[in-house]
């Protein structure tokens, strides 16, 4: 699977908005089988700050300072 840049490209959109609204901090949770969704992250400055167990398995609680 080839990377487009659409994932990047949304995520940036999104963290712009909040911030021109006075958003200091972004939260985010991401399923822990899903290394595509956590490259993505991982990438854009997030860091892994917890996880929670829920019904489909463990997902990382994720947060950026914006």
């Amino acid at each position: 699977m080839h990377s487009r840049g659409i994932g990047k490209i949304v995520l940036n959109h999104i963290e712009n908005q909040l911030q021109n609204i006075g958003f200091e901090s972004v939260r985010l949770d991401v399923f822990s089988e899903n290394p595509y969704a956590i490259s993505l992250y991982k990438k854009s400055g997030y860091k892994r700050c917890g996880y929670a167990n829920w019904r489909k398995g463990r997902f990382w609680l994720m947060e950026k300072k914006l």
